[in-house]
């Protein structure tokens, strides 16, 4: 009779470990696309700051603005590929 009772408890207790965030291949696609546009951007600003015949005053400002949006994009990128994780 006990085992009767043990085994549905087992499998019950056991689905709820089953259930984990995982991606959809869709969604692990774009984190893969986001990464590579922020690299090429990345070097693209790295090309510009290198290049810049401007003062140093304004190269200075230019690579801190390049700074921060690149740190803007990496900051909502990792947002989106969390969501992704949580809402699975």
């Amino acid at each position: 009779m006990k085992k009767i009772f043990i085994i549905p408890m087992i499998l019950l207790l056991s689905l709820s470990f089953q259930v984990n965030g995982t991606e959809t291949m869709h969604e692990t696609m774009q984190d893969i696309e986001n990464d590579a546009r922020r690299e090429a951007n990345q070097k693209m600003n790295r090309l510009e700051e290198a290049a810049c015949m401007k003062s140093e005053t304004e190269c200075l400002k230019q690579e801190a603005k390049n700074r921060l949006q690149e740190s803007t994009d990496a900051v909502v990128d990792k947002y989106d590929e969390m969501k992704n994780v949580i809402d699975d």
